[in-house]
């Protein structure tokens, strides 16, 4: 199984659907400010992805 890591996070948004954050593996409700950022792995190109806000450290790393 592939090892995931954030790249790189783009900016804070509101969810259009249900997403579940890759850090907590909680999902995130839509009414809550979620960071957007791209997931990759060792195989194949990155995703798409939502961190909960608390999930994300002030620096964008993921905690």
């Amino acid at each position: 199984m592939a090892t995931q890591q954030a790249d790189s996070f783009e900016y804070a948004t509101y969810t259009e659907k249900r997403e579940t954050c890759p850090s907590c593996n909680m999902p995130i409700p839509l009414h809550q400010l979620a960071r957007r950022g791209m997931l990759a792995g060792k195989d194949g190109p990155p995703k798409l992805a939502y961190w909960h806000t608390r999930c994300v450290k002030t620096d964008g790393s993921r905690r």
